[in-house]
């Protein structure tokens, strides 16, 4: 016990040599593996599945090439049923659609996320369904003091949490007229020169999840196996890292008169999407592990192992081995069924049985 303590200190020291991260605690490989077979659910023909959400019988899927690029899919029989969206900056027109975000106090509304133009669309099924595709709020995010979002959340108190590209925080809160309000989290990487801290945050980019039970929030880098936990005051509580250990790692170079974060050789994806359960209260870890220029078939974005994170016991669960890898999930309410995305594909999974 002794040695291994003294591993993990030393290990812990040198990563803070390089790294701002406090309280650290290794997460071990699971017990529990299970093997999951997929089922396709869609019957339609999809141009480039980029994300996707679960609201009850539905699915809303986003279509970045599709001529409607927002898709309403019925997931009892897989039909495609509504779809609406073009490109263009109208009030029903998209032009880098990257996220739907369920609204947590309204139970048929979702918001759609441009991240190029940072604007959130809101919508309602029930008129989407009845043919009216007039969004019914719009909220553009404003980022002079913060930086540009690039994954978001609305908590139960109307306020919109975000990752992204920020000069300072790794975590920002907005209103819902997309006011900045506060920021906090420190950038992972010690910084040298501040003057690159938002290409260091491009760095750290990745996924953020709220548990509305504590107020607590999880965000995870795509490119390493580490979960940040802060509580509702903005405190870093824990960084868990595993089970396989890595930080990421990436550039800084030039780019004309700018600079830029890039991938290097040592550039391994770990965490590529993160979601979280509210009734099982745990958290979903959609894992690659692949490195950015030792890709072949699969790219690095795409992965088939699901690690399952159980918030109370501060434990990895369950090890879910799937026979198809995916970009990005979508967790049913009742905790049973994980939605899955391939290019072309939406992708059922039965986790549990009712």
């Amino acid at each position: 016990m002794a040695i291994l303590f003294l591993f993990l200190f030393i290990n812990c020291s040198g990563r803070s040599s390089k790294y701002n991260y406090v309280n650290y605690k290794k997460l071990n490989f699971p017990d529990k593996i299970l093997r999951i077979k997929s089922e396709r659910i869609n019957r339609f023909d999809i141009n480039h599945a980029g994300a996707l959400g679960t609201l009850d019988d539905y699915i809303i899927l986003i279509d970045s090439k599709g001529d409607n690029i927002i898709k309403i899919i019925d997931l009892r029989t897989g039909e495609l049923i509504k779809s609406f969206g073009t490109t263009g900056q109208g009030p029903s027109e998209f032009i880098s659609p990257s996220q739907i975000i369920q609204d947590p106090n309204e139970k048929n509304a979702f918001w759609i996320f441009d991240v190029s133009n940072r604007a959130m669309k809101k919508f309602n099924l029930d008129k989407i369904l009845k043919n009216n595709f007039y969004p019914e709020a719009i909220t553009h995010i404003r980022f002079e003091k913060s930086g540009s979002p690039a994954r978001l959340l609305i908590t139960p108190t109307n306020e919109i949490a975000a990752t992204g590209f920020f000069f300072k925080n790794r975590i920002s809160i907005y209103d819902l007229d997309g006011n900045y309000v506060r920021g906090f989290g420190k950038i992972p990487r010690k910084l040298k020169n501040y003057r690159f801290a938002p290409q260091h945050s491009h760095g750290f980019d990745g996924f953020i999840s709220y548990s509305p039970n504590t107020g607590e929030y999880f965000v995870s880098p795509r490119l390493g196996t580490v979960i940040e936990r802060y509580d509702k005051n903005g405190t870093l509580i824990c960084t868990y890292i595993g089970p396989e250990s890595f930080f990421p790692e990436y550039d800084i170079v030039p780019a004309g008169e700018y600079y830029t974060m890039t991938y290097n050789k040592k550039t391994r994806f770990g965490y590529i999407n993160l979601e979280y359960n509210q009734k099982t209260n745990k958290l979903f870890l959609l894992y690659s592990g692949k490195y950015h220029f030792k890709q072949h078939d699969i790219p690095p974005e795409y992965g088939n192992i699901i690690y399952i994170f159980d918030i109370n016991q501060e434990t990895i669960d369950e090890r879910l081995e799937l026979d198809v890898s995916i970009h990005r999930m979508s967790i049913s309410r009742d905790g049973f069924e994980i939605f899955g995305l391939t290019e072309k594909e939406i992708i059922r999974f039965k986790y549990k049985e009712d």
